[in-house]
């Protein structure tokens, strides 16, 4: 089987989940060991925060991740290759979460902050995707930036086969 890493995994509607109903995950990382990525149409009410925070999935991280859509910060990492996930999409560090802070009010950024990811063991994802769960589709920073959180499902879901009536 292929492996999805820089793709979204849009829910399909028989996928009734809580944690995944309606979501979009862009996979950061899929292989033999498991998958890794990010909800990233879930916005997180979080009060206060110098940004805004998206839920990025049922699973507990110890810190912050961001994935940001400026071609220009990877200079501020070293690890510039490792940081592309897909066109226009990068995972940001501490230093871009700094720079967008700074800037905010400057310029229009092209960024999300996510608290949690979402994460499937050996073959788990594999039998969602049998099971029809997911359907998967490109990733791009375009996608993800210009489309607000609560379209992003609607956009990207395939169309539904509309039930016949009986009259």
């Amino acid at each position: 089987m292929p492996f999805f890493a820089g793709s979204f995994l849009v829910a399909r509607p028989v996928l009734q989940d809580p944690n995944f109903r309606e979501a979009v995950v862009l996979l950061l990382q899929h292989g033999a060991e498991g998958a890794f990525g990010l909800v990233v149409n879930r916005p997180a009410p979080v009060q206060g925060a110098p940004f805004p925070l998206f839920k990025g999935g049922p699973c507990p991280a110890q810190g912050l991740l961001m994935l940001h859509g400026h071609e220009d910060w990877l200079e501020l990492s070293p690890e510039k290759e490792g940081q592309r996930v897909a066109p226009g999409l990068f995972l940001g560090d501490a230093a871009c979460l700094k720079r967008a802070t700074q800037a905010a009010e400057k310029e229009t950024l092209r960024y999300r902050v996510f608290t949690g990811y979402a994460g499937w063991g050996p073959g788990q994802l594999e039998k969602e995707l049998a099971a029809g769960a997911w359907t998967i589709t490109s990733a791009s920073g375009d996608a993800l930036f210009d489309t607000p959180a609560d379209d992003l499902w609607t956009q990207l879901a395939p169309p539904r086969i509309p039930q016949p009536s009986v009259n």
